[in-house]
């Protein structure tokens, strides 16, 4: 059909078909493009109130996090959503950010809780994990910063290992917590029975808790553990190891045929662990580290 338009041209009809509908269905983006794609990373319908949950339990869990690993476990590696999430904990005093140097003396940024944050990420993990869930305390130990952020870097692969076998994690363990409740029991049974008593407690403890004794009669204990539920409702354990440059070859054999799973935090010992042929297979990794980054890609 003809019409006038302005001017009195005459209007022709459009021969073109109509477009189809849009298959796109989202809503419009808010903030910043890449802020958006973390959003839909790889079909994930996991909201962003969820994805804080989830990364505020993780410093609660581990004391200390790197705010590079948080940003790639929990935001998809987007720095504009992380930086969000981080802003606003600051702003309501439930996490401090401060500056820690790798073993190279590369700065990179590390989140702990605060006493309020503490309790906030409590609340989240009543609702994801084991009543009896501990949280590290709040700390960066001085010339261990870079290890100690690396136990949450090997513990988010094996835990994305878990999740593609369908499998929950329920409690993780730091060797602190471990060490504590093998040495606790040891020392009441000790004080009762004497010695040779406290000696077959701690060993009962140790299996009790998963950990392996060495022939010596010493328990081995890893930097974390991961307790998990499968699918079918059965539990396990993962035991992990962050090995350092200056583990010998022995400490690192040692550790794999206890059943570790052995990640290696920095060149040397990824060069390690492929000379026992651990490097890069299933029962090891290599975690590349603050000390292996471009300090200004760590600032964010």
């Amino acid at each position: 059909m003809r019409g006038r338009g302005r001017f009195d041209r005459t209007v022709e009809p459009d021969p073109r078909p109509a477009a189809p509908p849009s298959r796109n269905r989202s809503t419009m983006r808010k903030g910043h493009r890449r802020e958006y794609a973390a959003g839909r990373e790889r079909g994930s319908t996991i909201s962003f109130r969820d994805r804080c949950a989830g990364a505020l339990t993780d410093i609660g869990v581990f004391g200390a996090v790197s705010y590079r690993d948080l940003a790639e476990a929990r935001f998809g590696g987007h720095p504009y959503t992380t930086r969000r999430a981080v802003n606003g904990w600051i702003e309501d005093g439930l996490v401090a950010e401060s500056t820690a140097r790798g073993p190279n003396g590369n700065p990179f940024k590390v989140l702990t809780l605060t006493p309020l944050g503490v309790a906030k990420a409590r609340e989240h993990a009543e609702r994801r994990m084991d009543h009896g869930q501990e949280f590290g305390v709040p700390r960066i130990r001085r010339g261990h910063a870079s290890h100690d952020t690396a136990v949450y870097r090997a513990c988010a692969i094996e835990r994305e290992r878990l999740r593609e076998r369908g499998a929950t994690v329920r409690r993780v363990r730091l060797d602190a917590e471990l060490k504590a409740a093998v040495a606790r029991a040891s020392e009441s049974e000790r004080r009762r029975r004497g010695r040779r008593a406290a000696d077959a407690e701690r060993h009962r403890t140790a299996r009790e808790l998963g950990l392996p004794v060495d022939d010596e009669g010493r328990v081995l204990h890893p930097d974390a553990q991961i307790e998990y539920e499968d699918a079918d409702g059965r539990t396990g354990r993962v035991n992990i190891e962050v090995a350092s440059g200056n583990y010998s070859r022995e400490t690192v054999k040692a550790k794999a045929a206890a059943g570790f799973s052995v990640h290696a935090s920095g060149p040397a010992a990824a060069g390690t662990l492929r000379s026992l042929g651990l490097g890069g297979g299933d029962g090891g990794s290599w975690l590349r580290g603050p000390a292996d980054r471009d300090p200004a890609s760590v600032e964010l």
